[in-house]
């Protein structure tokens, strides 16, 4: 049995959630208990996802994606030639170190108590953003005609970048294939199954972050 410690609303859970889906996988989601000495026990560093699977555990969402190819490797989400299995991690590695200015952004749009450097993020965002418009395929999926590991790792982070957006915010249409991409990855069945699971989370964790937020102002 496969399980993933994590939560539905997170874009590194929901990264491998999709795979699962787009491999035909049987993976079980359970809630992270972050912070507790059982989940220090399985990752050290406490970030979620881990993997956990016949007792061997696993933390690092693009490790725990390079493994399910392992354990599954038909259909194959890295690709067939040397040129596409290369960009089917380039992409998530560029989305990763580069684009991920997008989450202060994002938060700083929403709270207004949390504070950023907005020009320094800003241009953090811009210069992984151009890189990313640099590898993407011009056709097709992000790094092939088919489903891969990139289109896993990039359409929960537009799940968050599409929120940024709908704030008025206009820095991803800017990228002519980003948007182009954004268009036509919005009808894949599997896109939409795992933004709308992020959705539901990303509902249920914001009703509760308001509540507390109400309690907190009473207490004082």
């Amino acid at each position: 049995m496969i399980v993933l410690h994590g939560s539905a609303g997170s874009p590194y859970v929901a990264r491998v959630r999709m795979q699962g889906y787009a491999k035909g996988i049987d993976i079980a989601l359970r809630p992270a208990a972050l912070g507790t000495p059982e989940f220090q026990a399985m990752n050290p560093i406490g970030k979620m996802p881990v993997l956990e699977h016949n007792g061997f555990i696993l933390p690092e969402s693009l490790i725990i994606c390079e493994y399910l190819e392992d354990l599954h490797p038909t259909p194959s989400m890295l690709g067939v030639t040397p040129q596409e299995r290369a960009l089917a991690r380039l992409i998530p590695r560029t989305v990763d170190l580069y684009c991920a200015s997008l989450f202060s952004l994002l938060r700083a749009a929403s709270d207004s108590s949390f504070k950023i450097d907005e020009p320094t993020e800003r241009a953090n965002l811009e210069k992984g953003l151009n890189a990313l418009e640099h590898f993407l395929q011009p056709t097709g999926y992000a790094a092939r005609a088919e489903l891969s590991l990139a289109d896993c790792v990039l359409v929960p982070w537009l799940y968050y970048g599409n929120k940024l957006a709908a704030f008025g915010d206009d820095t991803l249409s800017r990228f002519a294939k980003l948007s182009r991409y954004i268009e036509m990855v919005a009808d894949d069945p599997i896109a939409q199954q795992v933004w709308a699971e992020m959705d539901e989370a990303f509902r249920a964790f914001m009703t509760k972050w308001k509540a507390d937020q109400e309690a907190a102002a009473k207490k004082d």
